[in-house]
């Protein structure tokens, strides 16, 4: 009876042991992957809880069945196991139970102080959301606020629970392993969920800072500086959020031992990052002060206006290509690869390629001789073969032209051969009017002279000189074609061309004069008789015409 006693007991303890290190500590860490709010680890964390359940069952099961085989061999063998319980209770003493207990009380009163922090820390985040709701944020920015408020109080649990258990294992003295496992689990949870709230925060902090910034700047010379930093906000909040992961991850590398070698990596692509960054925002405001030193703005600027504009694009995107170039240099050097002998090979290299790319040379050099030689400007109306438009931008390798309908041509500038430029001096924009014979040509060309006289009035100062009508331009089958030319300012002729049309229409219109189009006559014949009666006889009138065509 004695052994069944012990036995039982032993099986109880185990069992106890058995559920609490795998059940509780699987439902702890679920809860603590809960607090840090990712979905991905929430879904590894639930399936871990229930493997750990049917991992103890099964274990519970073999601590039975081994119970049950103990007992049965010591009541065959009619051996008692009272000594051995013994022996193993006599390596308990009163200091080891005394600071048994000190630590239960000690981790009692943590959890007290525990729970009175995360009251008094709810109580703070509910002012800290009163307070967000009176600023009135943007949409964007209160999003950032509702993540930070929730992801606020799963990271003061963690912290919370991180510096209690840390305490309680300071006191306890846990074998150094469980006590490793432990304090590396609250610690990685932590670190994930601080990076995530601060993530929060700096996007809610930053967007409001330049926000506000903005609103400052608004109609003061200052204003497109302070519309830059809008445009890199995106770009910023990206490579904080970047630096923040990173940061944690290095972190997180340092508590494994196995992983150390790859923790230097870590500040290593921060700088990386910052570079790349401070590289933008330099990109960003070299190209505003160029703008604002040599660029003119106006809608009708001369060809000395235009062509400046046109080198001031070229200084910019040179600036970037070099800042970026340099800043790439910087990232070799923290990579620790020298720079030197990569800009001699590029060199070398760059030179091989330029012999054996002819057309990029062509490219290049016909590009450079299209903007010394002033051949065009952003902003002319050209024609090269088949495309036509305007010049939107002009590098030394491509040229891009949009066309009426809005179609973005890019042509490498080795195949601009024969340019037709209507934006330089004037141009003509060339009606011919087909008129039809029945009319009087003495009034048709009153009219039309009448409608030149009103172009220029009309025209919004499009037109040189007064639209010339220059006569009869061809005669066809069923029309004459008169010709009327204008000289017009560059890139208009398709404007005072739609003008003349309509003002020529509605004169003619208004006059009487016909405008020729086709026409379809159809004769009415005799209704068709049976085909056994016999055919009609023309009549005499009719056999008369046909004799005289014959």
């Amino acid at each position: 009876m004695n052994n069944a006693w012990l036995v039982g007991l032993s099986v109880t303890l185990l069992l106890l042991a058995l559920w609490a290190v795998l059940v509780a500590s699987s439902a702890l860490l679920y809860q603590g992957i809960r607090l840090v709010g990712v979905k991905a680890l929430e879904q590894a964390a639930d399936t871990l809880r229930k493997r750990a359940r049917l991992s103890a069952a099964l274990l519970s099961f073999v601590v039975v069945v081994a119970g049950i085989a103990v007992l049965g061999i010591s009541l065959w063998a009619k051996k008692d196991l009272a000594p051995h319980f013994n022996a193993l209770l006599a390596d308990v003493t009163v200091e080891g139970l005394a600071a048994l207990g000190r630590g239960a009380g000690l981790l009692v009163l943590l959890l007290v102080a525990v729970l009175v922090l995360e009251r008094a820390a709810r109580r703070l985040l509910v002012r800290l959301g009163r307070r967000l709701d009176a600023w009135q944020l943007p949409p964007e920015h209160k999003a950032h606020a509702q993540k930070a408020m929730e992801q606020g109080p799963g990271f003061i649990k963690l912290l919370l629970a991180y510096f209690a258990v840390g305490m309680a294992v300071t006191s306890l003295q846990p074998p150094a392993a469980f006590a490793w496992l432990i304090d590396t689990t609250l610690f990685v949870l932590l670190a994930i969920s601080g990076g995530r709230l601060a993530v929060s925060l700096l996007h809610l902090m930053s967007g409001r800072l330049v926000g506000s910034w903005a609103a400052k700047g608004t109609a003061t010379k200052y204003e497109e500086y302070f519309m830059a930093l809008s445009r890199l906000l995106p770009v910023g909040q990206k490579s904080l959020e970047a630096i923040v992961y990173i940061s944690v991850a290095t972190l997180i590398i340092r508590r494994f031992q196995n992983l150390e070698p790859f923790a230097p990596y870590g500040p290593v692509l921060i700088r990386v990052i910052a570079l790349f960054f401070a590289a933008s925002v330099v990109v960003e405001f070299v190209r505003l002060l160029i703008a604002r030193a040599f660029k003119v703005d106006g809608s009708d600027l001369d060809d000395a206006a235009r062509r400046r504009n046109t080198f001031v694009a070229l200084i910019q995107s040179a600036s970037k290509y070099l800042v970026y170039f340099l800043v790439g240099m910087m990232v070799l050097s923290d990579l620790g690869v020298d720079p030197t002998p990569i800009l001699a090979g590029a060199g070398i290299v760059g030179l091989t390629v330029g012999l054996g790319s002819q057309a990029i040379v062509t490219d290049l050099v016909n590009g450079v001789f299209l903007l010394f030689e002033d051949q065009i400007l952003n902003g002319d109306y050209i024609r090269i073969d088949d495309t036509e438009g305007v010049v939107e931008e002009i590098t030394p390798r491509v040229t891009r032209i949009r066309d009426r309908f809005g179609r973005l041509h890019i042509l490498r500038n080795g195949e601009i051969k024969n340019v037709i430029n209507y934006s330089r001096g004037w141009t003509l924009a060339v009606v011919d009017m087909a008129v039809a014979y029945e009319c009087d040509l003495k009034k048709v060309m009153d009219v039309i002279g009448q409608v030149c006289e009103q172009v220029p009035m009309l025209s919004q100062g499009k037109v040189s000189e007064m639209p010339k009508l220059l006569g009869i331009e061809s005669m066809d089958e069923s029309w004459m074609t008169v010709r009327i030319e204008a000289k017009v300012q560059p890139g208009t002729h398709f404007d005072v061309k739609r003008l003349l049309n309509r003002l020529l229409f509605e004169a003619f219109t208004a006059n009487g004069l016909e405008i020729p189009y086709p026409k379809a006559v159809e004769y009415e014949g005799a209704a068709l008789l049976p085909a056994t009666s016999a055919p009609p006889q023309e009549e005499p009138q009719a056999l008369a015409a046909s004799d005289r065509y014959r």
